[in-house]
């Protein structure tokens, strides 16, 4: 991504939580059709005490996140509302590390901050930003 000519804006609260939103509900759709096959293999029996099902589903969800935000700076989520995720130092591509201490953090609840301060707990500290391009 060139960002030499090119103005971007910080999303705010409202934008940031329809982007989790949007992004949660493509990712409950992977979750799903990815756990098909566990379930054929089950004999259909849900598979909820498992720990290796619930790390199955935790390296699926950590995947989708890293994979869209390392080699495209957005999610499916964040391409619906033309938005991306970049450094915060030197807007280039992010480092596997950021993206994963970006998603604990978030799931820590890191979008409260939002209320109160344009960027994000997980955006802070991973040090990264949510960015719209300005017309």
């Amino acid at each position: 991504m060139n960002t030499n000519d090119i103005n971007y804006i910080n999303v705010g609260f409202i934008k940031s939580i329809l982007v989790c939103i949007y992004d949660l509900m493509l990712l409950f759709s992977v979750l799903f059709f990815m756990s098909l096959p566990v379930l054929l293999f089950s004999d259909g029996q849900a598979i909820i005490n498992s720990i290796l099902y619930q790390l199955y589903l935790l390296i699926i969800i950590v995947f989708y996140y890293l994979w869209f935000w390392i080699k495209h700076n957005q999610t499916l989520g964040m391409r619906s509302w033309k938005v991306y995720i970049v450094n915060e130092r030197n807007e280039s591509k992010l480092s596997v590390g950021q993206c994963l201490l970006r998603l604990v953090i978030s799931l820590l609840g890191g979008h409260i901050l939002l209320i109160v301060n344009k960027n994000s707990l997980q955006g802070i500290i991973s040090k990264t930003k949510i960015i719209k391009k300005s017309i």
